[in-house]
């Protein structure tokens, strides 16, 4: 219980937030901004890039990108039921042909989120978005 609590109390912090093109502030963010701000609320340093500049259309000349960062990260969470998702872990997904999206599992049910033109909040891990997951990553 104490666990949810913390991370409803983080996940506040974050809502609202402008989505911004390589943002790592409250000022604005995006994805990879709010997974790496988010874990560093709970003492977990991942990287919040490759090393490389990106630019917005990065996806077009390198689609595997994200998914090489993430796959380096926790251990493979199986989707296919067996194992499912749990607070905090890591998931991503596959959007207009690449994996250019990430998120963070708030619940077993909930994972909080920011997409192009739009605010950091909670969305439903609903059918929609499991056609697009890709997979997810348990790193606590």
């Amino acid at each position: 219980m104490e666990q949810e609590t913390n991370i409803s109390r983080i996940a506040q912090e974050f809502i609202g937030i402008p989505y911004l093109h390589a943002g790592r502030s409250v000022k604005g963010i995006d994805c990879l901004g709010l997974v790496h701000l988010f874990y560093k609320k709970l003492g977990l340093n991942i990287p919040d890039t490759d090393g490389k500049g990106y630019s917005p259309d990065w996806y077009k000349k390198d689609p595997q990108r994200l998914l090489h960062g993430i796959q380096k990260l926790g251990k493979e969470v199986l989707i296919t039921g067996s194992e499912p998702l749990q607070p905090l872990d890591l998931v991503y997904f596959r959007i207009g042909g690449a994996i250019t999206h990430a998120g963070i599992m708030v619940d077993d049910k909930h994972f909080i989120h920011v997409m192009i033109g739009e605010r950091v909040r909670v969305t439903p891990l609903n059918r929609a978005w499991m056609r697009r997951l890709q997979g997810a990553r348990r790193l606590i």
